[in-house]
């Protein structure tokens, strides 16, 4: 194992008992020292057969376990991960030369990153013409789709620039971390306008958290993003705790179907927050649109792989 500090719970478990080849991924993996207390552990487990991810606590902390078939191309699976670290190798240490050969491997993770940062805002796109629709027929959840675009346009900079697109730290890196030019800047404020962020109270989140929790009622990770709510919430992050849970919300919602959304909508709405102004919806709904299309003009260019 890498010179990084791993739990000896955590190790004991995927050595003594998976068994299999592992990578530690995700920010606890990272160089770039932004892991809280609440985040999870998250391992890639490559193994035969086809079991469901798992969420679990080993000790004190939180693990994920991602399962995935020992013949894949564990390279394609990682693209928003800064660094891995190998926990166990296969036996021709795949895992390990994939760490190697790094020139490629980053190369190949800017083209994949790219790629997703360019899907994310063409969804945007794809998605104006029925937020418009809906603004007069249901506010509701024209809102709902204009907010998921908004965190689309935030999650596209954050692919785009290279940076671990992990919702739990996402505000923090384009606050801290990401350096937009003007044009970036100005989508980031009005997408953060759309979201709500200053909208952030503690009332608010006492109405968001038991909603987020019954959209995510069957959900093998709601215990584990329970957590981090609560380690947010009490830590005083309230923007951070508001941008999360509507980001969480929003990643639920994008899976399911309208009957769905009419069926849930009020409890959409305070899940998420959403206003209802419809002319504020229309105006940034178009707004956004700009944007999108700007953001993929200025990113034409995809490295090739």
């Amino acid at each position: 194992m890498e010179d990084i500090h791993i739990p000896l719970a955590i190790s004991t478990y995927v050595i003594e008992v998976l068994k299999s080849p592992a990578l530690l991924i995700g920010c606890r993996a990272s160089c770039l020292g932004m892991s809280k207390p609440c985040c999870e552990y998250d391992i890639m487990v490559l193994s035969n057969g086809n079991r469901p991810h798992e969420v679990m606590k080993l000790g004190s902390d939180w693990t994920e376990l991602v399962h995935v078939p020992l013949n894949t191309k564990v390279l394609k699976l990682i693209p928003d991960s800064v660094e891995e670290i190998v926990l166990n190798d296969t036996d021709d240490f795949e895992l390990s030369s994939i760490k190697k050969n790094s020139e490629m491997n980053n190369r190949s993770r800017t083209t994949s990153r790219t790629a997703i940062a360019r899907k994310q805002l063409i969804s945007c796109l794809m998605r104006y013409t029925e937020i418009e629709k809906m603004s007069q027929k249901s506010p509701i959840i024209s809102s709902m789709l204009l907010k998921i675009s908004a965190y689309e346009i935030m999650q596209s900079l954050v692919f785009f620039s290279g940076l671990p697109a992990s919702p739990l730290h996402q505000l923090d890196l384009i606050r801290k971390t990401l350096e937009p030019n003007q044009f970036e800047s100005e989508s980031i404020s009005l997408a953060l306008e759309i979201i709500g962020v200053e909208r952030a109270t503690s009332s608010v989140l006492r109405r968001s958290i038991p909603s987020y929790s019954r959209l995510a009622a069957k959900r093998y990770e709601r215990p584990l993003i329970e957590a981090k709510i609560k380690f947010l919430y009490e830590s005083g992050m309230t923007a951070d705790c508001y941008y999360y849970i509507g980001k969480m919300c929003s990643d639920i919602l994008k899976s399911l179907d309208s009957t769905f959304w009419h069926t849930y909508g009020k409890l959409i709405q305070i899940g998420m927050d959403l206003s209802l102004d419809v002319e504020h919806i229309q105006r940034w709904n178009s707004q956004l649109t700009v944007a999108a299309k700007r953001l993929l003009r200025s990113h034409r260019t995809v490295i090739a792989g």
